[in-house]
């Protein structure tokens, strides 16, 4: 019983680590007058426009010059005023002397985002459109289409035009937060400023209607700088950030009593991750956000062998682990053992759902004997194999990449075969 106590209270700690930090910054960011000029085309002629202090006529020129919002519903691009509206204008459309790059802004970003030692890791910056929402102007909930695997959040810039309204509202599971750009530039001691928030892109959210004024925003995707352009890290003793987290794990893996007869430790993920069919999730090891690279740091620092893994619940009657993306869709209707061969020979291991104390939770036993236990720290999310994967409403049509749920496995040997780092006082 005090086995189980122990365990449960390490769970919870690990719960709480992996929820503790709102998945969003924001704030004001004082910029020069000067660093506030718009530049871009209206019927031919080259207009300029200075966003500090520009007048209502030549804001309603740069709404007129916008093209309709569209926004993305599976494959298609629709547009429909009573989801989305707004003005845009293409990152080739327009030029600003505001400079994202040549700021610290995303330094503050990267702190306010990021936890841990990713506080310090490579952004790539990608700006993607100019948008204009006008009096009545709104976008109803969605999530920004993903297009790449190193793509981890949005960063939206807000202009100090006045209006009222427009609320950027934010939602994760049962969890809401609600971010009033407009009234941050307003009540800003600095000024001129823009006011900013920046989220990790699998996080559904919306813009609230515009009650007065335009409100004229930058969007930029950020991405990880790439594996390849950065070293790898080295593995080092949990930092005091992680401290709470390691010495949840520790207790877990050092506890004779899981997985007496070894397996796999299944934690899942908080965040959601964008893949395209056949994508290595391994690679996702290297890419983790937020509170999941913190957990990744904290296991290579205990000297745990662990991976990204796909989870698929009860398939066809058998629960996979995969390091690659399935979809099954394009061979139809099949048998459960036609989905077993297929799952199979693309490199999924077929694993036996367990208590983390080992006892079985299903009266499954693959046929070809007993598979490897799989025991579930924390909630490990189904992924069905199909086209419904992909995200019903975001900023864009799907491209080719859309969000899953993703988890960590742990391999964990027997208890004497454990070797796992002590933990420094």
């Amino acid at each position: 019983m005090a086995s189980q106590k122990s365990f449960a209270a390490a769970v919870g700690s690990i719960c709480t680590f992996l929820s503790a930090r709102p998945p969003y910054c924001s704030g004001t960011y004082p910029v020069s007058s000067e660093h506030l000029t718009l530049f871009y085309n209206s019927d031919g002629s080259n207009v300029k426009i200075n966003l500090a202090r520009a007048t209502a006529q030549e804001l309603d020129k740069l709404e007129a010059a916008c093209q309709p919002a569209t926004f993305g519903v599976n494959n298609e691009n629709v547009y429909d005023e009573s989801y989305r509206k707004a003005g845009k204008m293409g990152a080739a459309e327009f030029a600003t002397t505001f400079d994202v790059e040549d700021s610290d802004l995303i330094g503050i970003v990267s702190q306010g985002l990021l936890e841990g030692d990713d506080e310090d890791r490579g952004i790539k910056l990608e700006l993607y459109k100019l948008n204009v929402y006008g009096k009545d102007s709104f976008f109803k909930a969605h999530k920004d289409t993903p297009r790449s695997e190193t793509m981890f959040g949005s960063l939206v810039i807000v202009f100090p035009t006045p209006h009222e309204g427009g609320e950027f509202v934010l939602r994760e599971n049962e969890r809401e937060w609600v971010v009033d750009l407009a009234k941050s530039i307003s009540e800003s001691p600095q000024q001129p400023c823009v006011s900013y928030v920046s989220f990790f892109s699998d996080l559904e959210h919306e813009a609230r209607m515009v009650t007065s004024g335009p409100r004229v925003t930058l969007t930029y995707n950020l991405y990880f700088v790439t594996e390849a352009d950065v070293p790898s890290p080295a593995i080092c003793p949990p930092e005091p950030y992680d401290q709470t987290l390691a010495e949840a794990l520790y207790k877990i893996v050092t506890n004779e009593s899981v997985l007496p007869d070894g397996g796999y430790l299944g934690i899942g993920l908080r965040r959601q991750y964008p893949v395209e069919d056949g994508t290595d999730v391994t690679s996702f090891r290297n890419n983790l956000k937020g509170p999941d690279a913190a957990l990744g740091r904290v296991l290579s620092a205990l000297g745990l062998s662990w991976n990204v893994r796909m989870f698929y619940r009860n398939l066809d009657y058998r629960d996979y682990l995969h390091s690659r993306i399935v979809n099954l869709t394009q061979w139809g209707q099949m048998y459960s053992d036609v989905i077993h061969t297929i799952m199979q020979r693309s490199g999924a291991e077929v694993v036996e759902y367990v208590t983390i104390h080992g006892s079985r939770q299903d009266d499954f036993r693959d046929l070809l004997g007993r598979p490897v236990q799989l025991a579930e720290v924390t909630g490990l999310e189904n992924n069905p194999c199909q086209s419904q994967l992909y995200v019903a409403y975001g900023n864009e049509p799907r491209i080719s990449h859309t969000y899953v749920n993703l988890c960590i496995v742990v391999d964990l040997p027997v208890p004497g075969a454990r070797s796992i780092n002590r933990l420094q006082a």
